[in-house]
């Protein structure tokens, strides 16, 4: 519903802003998620890094330490940074999009609220010179 003094059109263009402003949210938390899991991974690598071949490696899986060839580790490690890092772009190419669609809109609503206030002027001067 339209505040009074706002057009309908422009209540829809704000709307329209809202939903754009909450998934840059969502896509800024994925990317901040993402950079933590870079972080953490990369840590992982430099820790691989340091072992000397042949270091006795375990992984978790569920509640058991299981043995993992050293080799094996760090190719894991690098796949996984691989897809983060490919992840990290996906999200950061989506995020310049929404910010660009989010300050299309916004000039959008400047637009349509400068002429609103362009025809208030005008019925106003229309109101005045009726009166003089």
């Amino acid at each position: 519903m339209a505040q009074p003094g706002r057009s309908p059109e422009v209540d829809a263009e704000l709307k329209k802003l809202q939903g754009v402003q909450s998934e840059l949210q969502a896509l800024a938390a994925s990317r901040s998620q993402f950079y933590q899991q870079a972080n953490e991974n990369g840590m992982v690598k430099q820790e691989l890094d340091l072992l000397e071949d042949g270091a006795p490696v375990f992984k978790l899986v569920g509640p058991v330490l299981i043995k993992q060839d050293l080799e094996e580790a760090k190719q894991n490690v690098a796949k996984r940074l691989e897809l983060i890092e490919r992840e990290m772009a996906k999200v950061s190419k989506a995020f310049e999009e929404k910010q660009r669609e989010e300050a299309a809109i916004g000039d959008e609503i400047m637009r349509m609220q400068g002429g609103m206030k362009e025809r208030a002027a005008e019925e106003a001067r229309k109101i005045m010179e009726g009166a003089a």
